[in-house]
């Protein structure tokens, strides 16, 4: 297949872009940021700095391909950018889709759509309350692009399907709130824990093999999945954090209701991939201990960065 990757230069799309890349895949990156082009890519990736506002470029490098997937996303809590620059930019790539009939497109979004996560698992027909997450603003902006990707290809004739999930991992992990639990382990600092709290992590190479899945699918067009690998407490993560670093910091659990750290901290994020495993035949390609090993590798990973 020939691919589009919008968004390819950051932690997800690079590590997503090899992946498709030695699966024999033509890869085209467009992305803001300047790319590296890893020689694991062989001569199946090609790179384009530039955004979504360059609307000819988009239209020309949708021309191209035959499946374009969307990661580009600002991460930013102002409205006017959220809704100007990405939903703008999801927009144009939509409407170039939309002039070239059978171009699929795979969106991922977040699991933030659903709001405050609820105790029980979480699966796709679980109503979407994006104005009471964590982020309501990030939230509200992705379950549109969401619902924009859907339209057009009910209206329009663009293919789309959409993948949400919560935390994705690859050679490395990051996130600030993971940095710093590893920099209190590495100052021999308490890590205080929600007991049972944390979340469905999605490793990068299985979120390549859903896009795969999907792109190939005609079952997945117009649906929305969860995408998962398994999932880890926050107690787990501290004591992976506590044996890497060699610290002597104690693990303290805290219950929910007396916790007053970050709310981040105290959510539970238990998502359902039960519908991509029965419609599109979507499976972790690594076994539960094989999973928690690569996560511990990533982290580790991420520490070695911390302590130089």
């Amino acid at each position: 297949m020939r691919i589009l990757l919008v968004g390819g230069a950051g932690d997800v799309g690079k590590h997503v872009a090899r992946y498709l890349c030695q699966k024999g895949h033509k890869v085209i990156i467009l992305d803001k940021n300047e790319v590296t082009i890893s020689p694991e890519t062989g001569n199946n990736l090609a790179a384009y700095k530039a955004d979504l506002t360059d609307v000819a470029l988009v239209k020309d490098l949708v021309v191209k391909t035959d499946v374009i997937v969307n990661l580009a996303w600002s991460f930013s809590d102002d409205p006017r950018v959220l809704f100007s620059s990405d939903i703008g930019g999801h927009i144009n790539l939509l409407e170039a889709a939309s002039t070239e009939k059978n171009k699929r497109l795979i969106y991922t979004s977040t699991a933030g759509v659903y709001g405050t996560p609820p105790p029980q698992i979480i699966d796709e027909d679980y109503v979407c309350r994006p104005e009471r997450a964590r982020k309501p603003l990030y939230a509200i902006a992705k379950h549109c692009a969401e619902q924009l990707s859907l339209t057009f290809g009910r209206d329009r004739g663009v293919p789309a399907t959409v993948f949400r999930f919560w935390w994705a991992f690859g050679d490395a992990i990051g996130g600030k709130h993971l940095r710093e639990l590893i920099n209190l382990a590495l100052s021999g600092q308490p890590l205080r824990m929600v007991n049972g709290a944390g979340g469905v992590f999605v490793s990068m190479d299985d979120l390549g093999a859903a896009i795969e899945l999907a792109a190939q699918n005609e079952q997945a067009i117009g649906q929305i999945y969860n995408i998962g690998s398994l999932f880890l407490s926050w107690k787990e993560i501290g004591q992976m954090i506590i044996e890497l670093t060699g610290s002597q910091s104690p693990l303290e659990l805290v219950d929910s209701k007396h916790w007053s750290g970050p709310a981040f901290l105290n959510e539970t994020w238990q998502l359902s991939w039960d519908k991509a495993a029965r419609e599109i035949g979507y499976r972790p390609q690594l076994s539960e201990t094989a999973g928690r090993a690569a996560f511990q590798k990533a982290l580790a990973a991420c520490i070695a960065a911390l302590a130089k």
